[in-house]
C-alpha cells in the first residue's frame, strides 16, 4: 500500500502493532502523538518503524523506535530519533522526551545518546526491567 519495497524484519516489536492499528481505526486522520513509519533508500523502502506513545501528559512524551536489522548501522535510527525529538519540542506543551530501551549497554541506548538523552533510571514497563533515558528541553 506504501508503494515500496517493504524489508524483512522491519518490526519486531510487534505486540505495539494491534494498538496501533486500532488507533488508527479510531482515528482515521492519524494522531500527530501516533506511529511513524520509516523509509530510506533508493528506491525508497519500508525499514522499521517507530513513534509517540500517546500525545504529551505533563509536558512529557515517550518515543520509541526500530530499524530492521540488515539496515542498522547506518545512522537511520539516530535520524529517526533526531526527528521525533525536533517534532515533539516544536510542541510547546512538550518540556521532555522519554525513551527506554532493554537494561543492557545496547545500540538503542547509544542512539538516544548521540541525540541528547541521558539515562535517568532503572524503570518497569509492562513487568520488564527496562532503562530510561531522558532529555529536556534546552532553555531558550
Amino acid at each position: 500500500m506504501l508503494g515500496h519495497d517493504v524489508v524483512a524484519g522491519w518490526a519486531t516489536f510487534t505486540d505495539a502493532l494491534g494498538p496501533t492499528r486500532d488507533a488508527l481505526v479510531a482515528d482515521p486522520g492519524g494522531s500527530a502523538w501516533g506511529a511513524r513509519l520509516f523509509v530510506s533508500g533508493e528506491p525508497p523502502e519500508l525499514v522499521g518503524w517507530g513513534g509517540f506513545k500517546g500525545p504529551p501528559k505533563d509536558g512529557v512524551v515517550e518515543l520509541g523506535y526500530e530499524i530492521a536489522e540488515s539496515r542498522r548501522g547506518r545512522g537511520l535510527a539516530t535520524a529517526a530519533a533526531r526527528a521525533m525529538v525536533s517534532e515533539a519540542f516544536a510542541d510547546a506543551r512538550v518540556t521532555t522526551v522519554i525513551a527506554h530501551t532493554l537494561a543492557e549497554r545496547n545500540a538503542s541506548n547509544r542512539v538516544l545518546e548521540n541525540v541528547g538523552f541521558r539515562y535517568d533510571r532503572e524503570a518497569h514497563d509492562d513487568g520488564e526491567l527496562v532503562w530510561r533515558f531522558t532529555r529536556a528541553r534546552l532553555p531558550a
